[in-house]
């Protein structure tokens, strides 16, 4: 009984020898300076996937009513089904919610109203939610104002303003002529499938991306600003149309598809990944 006592005691001194003080549990100062608190976490994510696309019926290399790229549509509104959409989102902005979606309860009883319709807002827009059951599609896209410096844009009066940056054009603009040239000729030599693949990879967004904060940010510093202000709008689109879908958003719950010019991809991307309610699931990887 000594013994086990006396080994009771010794154990629990220990114990005591090596708890820490209070001053020791207390947080340094620079933890306290670089202390943050994790309670956007808390708040319920939404899956949201952003299929960027190639606008149907303006590349002439494609025939969208095809028989054979019809089969690839179907292709690829299968794999889409597979994320198991509880909304399926346009490029078109929500005045025009009426219209489409009249248009998408006349589709629901005749498939054949959209066998002329090559866009893809209904090639794929209209068959992929008829074939989740839904009974609408949601519109978000917003057409931002062309204002101040902006006023009388045109690519035409971008390209001029980038001209004028004598050294910009010598380094950088041939190489970028180059590079679209020949994505767009291995683009061209594949099948629709394939080709929206391509348009949704990492590389290709990564090459929107450093194109346009190459190009369009060079035209008119210090001068017109008509480059930074043509980006500056595009950004604000994008964040408007985030904002549309916080409007529809059902916390936590939904798994939102978008449908999509390919270059508002990487935009609304960076946008969703900063926006607390979504969790972005990769279209890239789910085609491939």
């Amino acid at each position: 009984m000594k013994i086990n006592l006396f080994s009771t005691l010794l154990i629990l001194l220990t114990a005591l020898s090596c708890t820490p003080t209070e001053n020791e549990n207390m947080p340094t100062e620079e933890e306290k300076s670089t202390a943050v608190t994790s309670a956007f976490d808390a708040i319920p994510k939404s899956q949201i996937m952003v299929l960027g696309s190639y606008h149907f019926a303006q590349e002439d290399h494609y025939y969208e009513l095809s028989e054979a790229n019809q089969k690839e549509i179907a292709k690829l509104v299968n794999k889409l089904a597979e994320f198991k959409p509880t909304k399926v989102v346009i490029e078109k902005e929500p005045r025009l919610d009426s219209v489409y979606n009249a248009l998408y309860q006349k589709y629901l009883v005749d498939e054949q109203l959209i066998d002329t319709l090559p866009n893809e807002t209904y090639q794929l827009g209209f068959r992929l939610a008829k074939k989740m059951g839904h009974e609408k599609i949601y519109l978000f896209d917003d057409k931002t104002e062309f204002i101040g410096s902006l006023e009388n844009f045109s690519f035409e009066a971008l390209d001029e303003e980038i001209a004028k940056n004598e050294v910009f054009v010598k380094q950088h603009v041939e190489v970028m002529t180059k590079s679209y040239a020949e994505n767009e000729s291995t683009r061209q030599s594949l099948n629709l499938y394939d080709a929206m693949v391509s348009h949704n990879s990492p590389q290709h967004q990564e090459w929107n991306t450093q194109r346009m904060h190459a190009y369009e940010i060079r035209a008119g510093i210090q001068d017109s600003w008509m480059g930074p202000d043509w980006l500056g709008r595009w950004y604000q689109r994008n964040i408007r149309m985030t904002s549309n879908l916080l409007r529809f958003n059902n916390p936590g719950k939904d798994r939102m598809l978008i449908i999509v010019g390919d270059n508002h991809k990487w935009t609304l991307e960076t946008l969703f990944h900063s926006t607390p309610d979504f969790e972005v699931v990769s279209s890239y990887d789910l085609l491939k």
